[in-house]
């Protein structure tokens, strides 16, 4: 599996082991290293949040964000348009719980729309993915879904055949605790991918973590090393 060419850092906004506002941290190291392709979690962030990092982007190395997490219940048309005019974005990812109103809300883009599955338990989409962009399979929330027998394992599979897989967060996973991390410590914790349906790995692959890009980037070389 040649995942060399199809993983991205990631801009992220989480806020599991670091403060939310890391992402100035790591797009000033984007800057310093020159990368031009990313993909961008503004997740946690506000309209007027989002409004700064956007300007911060505009000043930036950055000529390309593959794929954008939308925040689905403020995220606006003009937001749309302008990551699909400005930053070529062909990607967008939601949770279960927007993606029936982001159906409604943006009829343009809904080929540009992709599912993210999380791991409660419950299917909260009555829409089904194959009628918008397809699967953005978070390869840690999948796991997760699996070793705790949760339904959206099964739901995943379900759909092999007839929707597309699209896109991937890609996290750490602790096998203790059986969940998804967004701040890794040991590369062992990636090792999990080598047990998932090769089915399921996109051609956009975002590294969903608060870590440093050095450390993504390290990281990357660890995952495609692991994968071959």
């Amino acid at each position: 599996m040649n995942l060399k060419n199809r993983i991205y850092p990631g801009i992220t906004c989480t806020s599991a082991r670091r403060k939310k506002d890391h992402w100035k941290s790591q797009l000033k190291e984007i800057n310093q290293l020159g990368i031009k392709e990313v993909a961008l979690f503004p997740t946690t962030l506000k309209p007027k949040e989002r409004e700064v990092l956007y300007k911060e982007l505009e000043k930036s190395s950055i000529k390309k964000i593959k794929l954008v997490h939308m925040r689905g219940q403020d995220f606006t048309e003009e937001e749309i348009n302008y990551f699909y005019k400005r930053w070529k974005t062909r990607l967008f990812n939601c949770h279960e719980n927007s993606f029936d109103l982001l159906y409604k809300k943006f009829p343009k883009y809904r080929k540009n729309i992709v599912l993210e599955l999380n791991y409660d338990g419950k299917i909260e989409n009555k829409l089904l993915p194959g009628k918008m962009g397809g699967f953005c399979i978070d390869l840690s929330h999948i796991k997760t879904a699996k070793e705790r027998h949760k339904v959206e394992w099964d739901y995943m599979l379900n759909h092999l055949k007839d929707t597309k897989f699209m896109a991937n967060h890609l996290n750490g996973y602790s096998k203790n605790k059986k969940r998804d991390l967004h701040f890794v410590n040991n590369v062992k914790e990636f090792d999990y991918l080598k047990e998932l349906p090769k089915k399921i790995f996109s051609k956009v692959i975002a590294l969903e973590l608060e870590n440093t890009i050095m450390e993504q980037l390290k990281f990357k070389e660890y995952i495609v090393k692991l994968m071959k």
